[in-house]
């Protein structure tokens, strides 16, 4: 057998082996690198192993986390569906790991712009939760904020992501020190939420700590500074400071220069950029700008976006929400 970085490999006990490439496949995609991470988890689910056994089970369940990484909701559903079949068999319906797996169809489902089938999940996940420990359902709250906030109802959505923080004893103060990954997720979704409830000097300062709190986390550069960059970016040009906005997107566009898990971060930026600066920029420098949209945008792997030249299509290269 060949391995994730063309190694030939034997392993004597598969699934020790298996076990192993799987928490290497966790690692990365933790380290936001989804397209490294889904090679070494569909290297380890090719060594002869049970995809559906108790070992495999949430490495198939990772694998759609990494889709939904690199904004591609259809595979990440796939694979969701694919360990909900198989868990199904390995504990009873009404197990709170059962709920677990519906809370990441309803995200899928959600980033595909489905929002009714997304709730109708999510009723399943917090009937389980509700039969055995309410205590332990604030992801499930977290995945309801985000999909009432797509579905345009930013009050429902705040109520939702304030459950999600009392069942962790958390309070908004405490989330902006916090250092855990996905607590900078819900200040980029409370910042979003207050936006769309008309509140955008308190959305601009929560989007600006988000990007404050990722560099802390992730590093300078990564997806998730991109993207916190990209939503001040677009409160700041809808505020009419397109001058600073522009900085925010050269910044993305420098940053991700050569980084396979920012491309699509890269072409909505360029595609963005090429847009607001109609007014200012020569012809020339526009199409050069949308040519490189374009040629970035081709680039992606997997992508599930149709290609077209259009804002909505560039912006799909990005995942809906990156916790």
């Amino acid at each position: 057998m060949v391995g994730p970085l063309g190694h030939k490999l034997k392993a004597s006990v598969p699934a020790h082996f298996a076990e192993l490439v799987f928490r290497c496949g966790s690692y990365l995609w933790e380290r936001e690198q989804p397209t490294t991470a889904r090679f070494f988890l569909d290297f380890g689910l090719s060594l002869g192993v049970d995809r559906g056994d108790e070992l495999c089970n949430p490495a198939v369940r990772l694998l759609g986390h990494a889709a939904l990484d690199m904004a591609q909701p259809k595979a990440a559903l796939d694979a969701y569906n694919e360990t909900l079949a198989a868990r199904l068999k390995l504990v009873s319906a009404h197990d709170p790991t059962i709920a677990n797996v519906y809370d990441s169809v309803a995200c899928a489902l959600t980033e595909m712009g489905d929002e009714v089938q997304a709730f109708a999940i999510l009723d399943k996940a917090v009937a389980i939760h509700k039969a055995n420990d309410p205590s332990r359902m604030a992801r499930t709250d977290a995945i309801l904020a985000m999909t009432h906030l797509r579905a345009g109802n930013a009050e429902r959505a705040l109520e939702a992501i304030q459950d999600c923080w009392r069942l962790q004893g958390m309070t908004e103060e405490k989330l902006e020190k916090s250092r855990y990954p996905k607590h900078s997720g819900d200040i980029v979704l409370l910042s979003r939420i207050r936006y769309m409830q008309g509140d955008r000097e308190s959305a601009l300062e929560l989007a600006s700590k988000s990007i404050t709190m990722r560099k802390g986390m992730f590093g300078a550069k990564g997806p998730r500074v991109a993207d916190s960059m990209y939503l001040v970016a677009k409160m700041l040009a809808e505020g009419d400071k397109v001058a600073s906005a522009t900085r925010l997107l050269r910044d993305i566009i420098e940053m991700s220069q050569g980084l396979i898990e920012m491309r699509g971060h890269r072409a909505r930026a360029l595609w963005t950029l090429a847009r607001w600066e109609t007014e200012t920029a020569n012809p020339d420098e526009i199409q050069k700008l949308q040519q490189e949209a374009r040629e970035t945008r081709d680039g992606i792997e997997r992508r599930e976006a149709e290609g077209v030249d259009t804002d909505e299509d560039f912006a799909k290269l990005v995942g809906y929400m990156l916790w």
